[in-house]
Parts: C-alpha cells; sequence; structure tokens
C-alpha cells in the first residue's frame, strides 16, 4: 500500500509542467533577518558573503555570529565574483520540482569560502582547480540563481 502510493507521487512529479518546475521562488524557507542580505544581493545579481571584521575569517552559509571566533559583528561584503572550482557534483535524480530535468551539475566554489552554485551543462567536464566566474541565471519566476562558468565566458545575468 506504501509502495504504490510512493510511486503515484514520483509519477505526479515527472509530468510536471515546466512552470512548475520553474518555480524555485516557491521552495525558498522562510527567510531569517541575518539572512536578508545574502537573499537581496541574490536578487540584485551580487552574491553577498558575511566577514568578521574581528578575526577576518570569511564564511557561507550565513549565521548569527562568526563561525571562527564566535563574535556577533560579522559584516555582509559583496563577492569579488572570481572562484576556483574546488569540487563538483552531477545529479542523475531530480529531488527538487525545478530540478527535475537531470541530469544537471552543482559545482563547490572557493570565494573566500565554498559556496555552491550550478554549473551550466557546457562545462561539466572542467577540471578541478579551474577559475570561474560567478554569474546569476534568472528562472522563468524571477528568481536569481548562484551558477559558475569558466573565467572570461560570460558576465552577467542569464534567462533560463
Amino acid at each position: 500500500r506504501y509502495r504504490s502510493h510512493f510511486r503515484t507521487e514520483i509519477k505526479e512529479e515527472i509530468f510536471m509542467t515546466e512552470q512548475e518546475r520553474m518555480n524555485v521562488a516557491s521552495l525558498l524557507p522562510e527567510i531569517p533577518d541575518y539572512e536578508k542580505p545574502y537573499w537581496d544581493g541574490l536578487q540584485n545579481g551580487v552574491l553577498m558573503i558575511q566577514k568578521c571584521p574581528c578575526c577576518g575569517h570569511v564564511q557561507f552559509p550565513p549565521s548569527t555570529v562568526c563561525t571562527d571566533c564566535l563574535s556577533e559583528k560579522v559584516e555582509w561584503v559583496p563577492c569579488s565574483g572570481k572562484a576556483t572550482l574546488w569540487s563538483k557534483v552531477r545529479f542523475h535524480k531530480g529531488y527538487l520540482k525545478p530540478y527535475m530535468d537531470t541530469p544537471y551539475s552543482v559545482a563547490l566554489a572557493k570565494e573566500g569560502s565554498i559556496i555552491t552554485a550550478r554549473l551550466p551543462e557546457e562545462y561539466k567536464d572542467i577540471p578541478l582547480d579551474t577559475e570561474l566566474d560567478i554569474t546569476f541565471v534568472r528562472t522563468a519566476d524571477g528568481t536569481n540563481v548562484v551558477t559558475c562558468v569558466p573565467k572570461k565566458e560570460y558576465h552577467g545575468i542569464y534567462t533560463i
């Protein structure tokens, strides 16, 4: 009985419309105040990360305190937009509605801290330590998704 219910859920997800798949905004969590600068920056095409003025530690994901010295004086600073490919993974199964079109690649990029970003399909085979530019993809619902491409390939926001 459980198994047939599970299969029904999967079938419904497979046959979602493109608009349902691209509605990233519906997946966004309720944003706590301390994360608001990150999400505001993302919508404006600027990747923001936290930096501690006491010890200089750069951190991502956001926190209410410095994860190195525990200072509560963390500040938001824009990233340089330059990163290095630290690791990558290729998903062959979609776990969230906007990402049901598989396979797709995700990069872990070192930009002061390790950030997670989409890696466009044409760059899925780039080697580790490749220099990257941080850019954004605007989805159908207007949400910007952090993306990275090899250095000097593209700058700005593009729409999918």
